[in-house]
């Protein structure tokens, strides 16, 4: 068994010797063992690889680990040279050119016969080109069958996924997705006709040429070739991958939302399985995306704004058939709202989620009841959304926060193209199209600096309630800035300003311009335009609003009940739902 990490690796050559192969793509419980080896800022897919060789010869040591590399990066270079020679009973590593010229080709060609020269040693057998072409066939007959297929399909782009997150990618999507990542299908062309009949020295010179020439990553000179990934006319949607470290590929995301109109959603792993939550939320947002029928474009279509308008003009005989309710279950509070089914607001309930979010959503849930009173027995249908959704006992269904922001938003201002929401546990951008559907989002959930969370630590810090931080906010005399990107530094900062006398509104002022930076940074790379419209409870920061609508040049549109905003869309999803 020999173990590869790269496309470019010569798979069926080793395959023609009779090896088996494995390519390593698998989560660990955490990288406490190998950040004794290598520093913990390393990619982390390349300390998995370096974890796979150690757990293979704990559990092979008659058989110990056997891999071919290709010095593709820096951090494959840096495992290699973390491991020790002892743990390998076979090693060989390729120095993998960038591009595909006749010197790189030639040079490659030499180092795939040194490869095939210390095969057979291992093996004890002979190189069989009629093997190799064999093997050559299959592949680049798998990739033509992909570029051909035009069924419907979800493309996952980007750095290669681990298979626990490509099978959670396939159990969250509404269509068939296919790996296009450099661990998935390999892009190899065909074999040049009458190759057979070449000398060994030919075949693989030409083998070293299509290894070279397939459809490049982005460390290779040629990458902007990679758009021949978004050919297959099946394609509807992408998720686009980034592994943490890792920044080839985050570089050719921001170039892929200007080439395609296709709905793309980023995401960024470490290969663990801690991130699983956070990736949810942008999966289920995007497969929401997917199924969603479109309504808008013909001349019939009834926009929110008339919907509206014809629910508050007719008849209120009917009285409440039925009530629907929306439970936004946040990391700092869970909110609730009921509506009847022309969308009219019944009761609302804003609570602290504690460390319990089942518990607080039925604590919401409750004080619903009590609010609606004797019309709480017509509660028909109830959508949780928000981070703790999948937890709340008395849902009937579960809606992202990203789709019920976004329906919440557009039921109350229809005009609002993209809306900024600024949660405890993460802060988000979404843009709509004119019928209110998400046109695409970003969110920042790695880290709580720009979040409610936060503001409510340098509240904590300042030894202020929220309400009396927003006020002060305001009378800033000293314009300062917070330059530290951390929450734990930037709470430093202001400990050290404090220390220093420095006024408490100069401090907050200092704040807010921090929160909006970093928002607006969020705005852009989301193509975000006005109408611009603020939801969540830091909309209530007038301080926070007033350094936004400074950096984007234009008013923010809030409503009367930001904080429901999440709650409101999950409300009229249960509606809809009847």
């Amino acid at each position: 068994m020999i173990t590869y990490f790269c496309k470019y690796t010569p798979v069926e050559l080793l395959e023609a010797f009779g090896e088996q192969v494995r390519m390593p793509n698998w989560e660990v419980p955490d990288f406490t063992e190998a950040d004794a080896y290598i520093h913990s800022s390393v990619c982390t897919h390349a300390k998995c690889l370096l974890l796979d060789g150690n757990d293979w010869n704990r559990k092979h040591p008659e058989n110990r680990y056997a891999a071919v590399f290709t010095n593709c990066c820096d951090s494959v270079r840096r495992v290699n040279g973390c491991m020790p020679d002892l743990s390998f009973s076979f090693r060989k590593v390729l120095d993998l050119p960038h591009t595909a010229s006749d010197a790189a080709v030639f040079r490659y060609a030499g180092q795939l016969q040194s490869l095939a020269q210390a095969m057979a040693a291992r093996t004890g057998r002979v190189f069989c080109a009629e093997k190799l072409i064999g093997l050559w066939k299959m592949t680049a007959d798998a990739w033509e069958s992909q570029r051909e297929n035009k069924a419907e399909t979800i493309a996952v782009l980007g750095a290669r996924v681990s298979d626990e997150l490509l099978e959670t990618i396939r159990e969250t999507m509404p269509l068939p997705v296919t790996d296009l990542t450099c661990g998935g299908l390999r892009p190899l062309p065909h074999p040049p006709e009458g190759l057979e009949k070449k000398t060994d020295e030919e075949i693989l010179t030409a083998y070293a040429k299509a290894l070279l020439t397939q459809i490049p990553c982005p460390r290779m000179e040629d990458s902007g070739r990679r758009k021949e990934l978004l050919k297959p006319a099946g394609i509807r949607g992408i998720v686009y991958h980034t592994v943490k470290f890792c920044d080839y590929f985050s570089f050719e995301y921001a170039d892929l939302t200007d080439e395609t109109a296709l709905p793309v959603v980023k995401i960024e792993s470490d290969y663990t399985s801690q991130a699983s939550g956070q990736l949810s939320t942008r999966l289920a947002a995007l497969a929401e995306r997917m199924q969603r029928p479109k309504e808008s474009g013909g001349k019939d279509a009834e926009t929110m704004r008339e919907k509206k308008e014809r629910i508050l003009t007719e008849s209120a005989s009917r009285g409440n058939a039925g009530i629907y309710v929306g439970l936004d279950s946040g990391s700092t509070t869970t909110n609730a709202a009921a509506i009847d089914r022309d969308g009219r607001l019944l009761a609302s309930v804003i609570l602290r989620t504690g460390a319990k979010a089942a518990d607080a959503a039925d604590r919401a849930l409750e004080e619903i009841r009590e609010k609606l009173g004797p019309d709480a027995g017509s509660i028909a249908r109830v959508v949780a959304t928000g981070y703790g959704r999948d937890f709340i006992r008395a849902a009937d269904s579960t809606v992202t926060e990203i789709s019920c922001h976004a329906k919440g938003a557009h039921f109350c201002s229809p005009e609002a193209r993209t809306i900024i929401d600024i949660g405890g546990q993460d802060s988000k951008v979404i843009t709509l199209d004119e019928s209110g559907d998400v046109s695409g989002f970003v969110m920042n959930d790695k880290c709580a600096a720009g979040t409610g969370r936060f503001l409510e630590m340098m509240a904590g810090t300042l030894e202020l309630s929220m309400d009396e931080m927003s006020r002060l906010g305001l009378t800033w005399k000293k314009d300062l800035t917070i330059t530290s990107t951390c929450t734990v530094f930037a709470e430093s900062e202001v400990v050290s300003l404090i220390a220093q006398n420095t006024q408490t509104a100069d401090i907050i002022h200092a704040l807010n311009k921090s929160v909006a930076s970093r928002t607006v940074s969020m705005v852009r790379r989301v193509r975000g335009h006005a109408p611009f419209m603020m939801t969540g409870g830091v909309a209530r920061n007038a301080g926070v609003v007033k350094e936004l609508e400074k950096l984007l040049g234009s008013k923010l549109i809030i409503s009367e009940i930001p904080d429901l905003t999440g709650a409101l869309g999950a409300a009229l999803y249960a509606e809809e739902g009847m």
